[in-house]
């Protein structure tokens, strides 16, 4: 639409005169009525009635319902100058898991946020499954998850391993760091979570998988909340368990039997969308120096 014939009309409407308009916009009066003449032609109708003996400018039928529409108009052409003027933005969605979100990634985050220019950031939690398909859909553009499996078109990569170690209240009677036998541990008074496949077969080699009293959870703040017994105990990633240390409220234990290492894979798609590719390239380079940092190391 001819934006300077939308310009004109709404403010020969909003001052009630043509030469107040010109005024306004510093213009001739010629030049005013030659953009109106602009926007009827464009439009296909008349949006000014002319006459002599007019003193007031006077709409036609079309022209009063013209008004709504070239409001409209104005907005979006503001917005869209606004967008011009601010220049390409960058955009990241983001999937992962609850336990990353809560003990890994802050610091990441953190730094994405402080990234300049600025980075219009999306994080999302869920599980392993749901953020295969999300990545399939490019509902997210980059995802971490701790099963690995086929995905015509997703990307797997091994991102990093660590450790897994116990959690529990901590009393005076612990120290943090003790080593303990996996019979010690009475598996009634467990908080399990599932963390991954390997695992899982582990975990139902040293303890009753059927065991009745064992508590399932399915993320880490609700593992958190539920150790308030000191009988409780859960096994999480080491990642997990410094985060929770620092609370000051819990204290850490090695397994005599260690169980196997949590694995932690990026997933992306194989044609990553076109306004991501830059993100992506920045986000990673963060998730390298975080990497480097040698976070889930005892």
């Amino acid at each position: 639409m001819y934006v300077l014939g939308v310009e004109a009309f709404l403010a020969v409407v909003r001052t009630q005169s043509i030469s107040r308009a010109a005024e306004q916009l510093h213009l001739t009066q010629s030049s005013i009525s030659k953009r109106l003449r602009v926007l009827e032609q464009e439009i296909g109708t008349a949006l000014i009635e002319r006459g002599k003996g007019l003193r007031a400018i006077r709409l036609t039928p079309a022209g009063s319902s013209f008004i709504d529409l070239a409001e409209r108009w104005e907005s979006v052409h503001r917005e869209t100058q606004h967008l011009k003027s601010i220049g390409p933005q960058l955009a990241l969605s983001i999937g992962s898991l609850d336990s990353l979100n809560y003990a890994v990634f802050p610091s990441l985050y953190r730094a994405l946020d402080e990234h300049q220019p600025k980075i219009n950031l999306r994080v999302a939690t869920s599980h392993s499954q749901e953020l295969y398909e999300a990545i399939d859909r490019r509902q997210v553009d980059i995802a971490f998850v701790i099963r690995e499996r086929a995905h015509p078109n997703v990307v797997i990569e091994k991102c990093y391993t660590e450790p897994l170690v116990g959690l529990r209240m901590a009393t005076s009677e612990q120290s943090n760091y003790d080593v303990v036998h996996p019979h010690e541990l009475d598996p009634n008074q467990e908080l399990f979570v599932r963390w991954g496949p390997s695992y899982e077969i582990w975990h139902d080699r040293v303890w009753d998988p059927l065991c009745p009293g064992r508590t399932r959870l399915d993320n880490v703040q609700l593992t958190l909340s539920f150790l308030f017994n000191s009988k409780h105990w859960a096994i999480v990633p080491l990642s997990v368990a410094k985060t929770a240390l620092t609370t000051g409220s819990f204290s850490i234990f090695h397994l005599s039997e260690a169980p196997p290492e949590r694995v932690c894979y990026k997933l992306k798609h194989k044609i990553p969308k076109a306004s991501a590719i830059e993100s992506i390239a920045l986000f990673e380079h963060y998730l390298d120096t975080l990497l480097q940092k040698d976070f889930c190391q005892f």
